[in-house]
């Protein structure tokens, strides 16, 4: 019997949308619990480590938004069941941690100004080279999936984080910063147009999540 899913996040795509894409695409019945910023400090401490994504269980409470998105991915059978294959899945992930680290230390400056130059330093600098490792990392695996011929979370999870930069989330980054990969570029429509991935967006005709069907061109 499946268990019991209840998902508690903002109403945002935030660090839960990876969850909900991974748990769409593997046709997984859950309960999608959003609320307004407002409303926090009435569930916050209900969560475990006072923070969300909180997947529960169950009733059982499931912290950690990489944590979670693994358990995901393992329901939705995109983690290969050979360990190697499955290590070298993690590694991927493990990257785009990387790339989302280098901007988390922007969402702590104050000053708008200089929250913009920020990001602006880092796109025009670390995450080009991270981008670029990205770009051999889709080549070594043949160009198709992050790690092979078929999606992984790896893979949602990079289309996460692609839709959210150049749905404008992110203030001081361009939304045209993928432009100049055209290997990315061509690896999000190839996510978008995954059936399951699809369906989750063809109804969104307006808002951030309208990257999530495809990127400008």
């Amino acid at each position: 019997m499946a268990p019991a899913l209840k998902l508690w996040y903002f109403d945002i795509p935030g660090k839960a949308e990876t969850i909900r894409i991974l748990l769409n695409y593997g046709g997984i019945p859950f309960e999608d619990f959003t609320f307004k910023f407002e409303a926090w400090p009435e569930y916050k401490s209900k969560m475990p480590f006072g923070q969300v994504p909180v997947l529960e269980i169950d009733g059982k409470p499931l912290a950690q938004s990489a944590a979670i998105e693994r358990y995901a991915a393992k329901l939705a059978g995109l983690i290969p069941d050979d360990v190697f294959a499955a290590a070298k899945v993690d590694e991927a992930h493990a990257l785009i941690t990387e790339i989302q680290d280098v901007l988390a230390p922007t969402y702590a400056i104050k000053d708008p100004e200089a929250k913009i130059k920020a990001r602006q330093e880092a796109a025009a600098g670390p995450l080009k080279e991270k981008f670029a490792k990205l770009v051999s990392l889709l080549t070594a695996a043949g160009g198709i999936f992050l790690t092979g011929d078929a999606p992984t979370y790896a893979d949602i999870a990079l289309f996460k984080f692609m839709s959210g930069l150049v749905g404008g989330t992110m203030e001081g980054i361009p939304t045209d910063v993928f432009n100049e990969y055209p290997e990315l570029k061509a690896f999000h429509k190839r996510v978008a147009e995954l059936p399951p991935v699809k369906k989750m967006y063809e109804n969104v005709t307006e808002g951030h999540r309208l990257s999530y069907k495809a990127l400008p061109p």
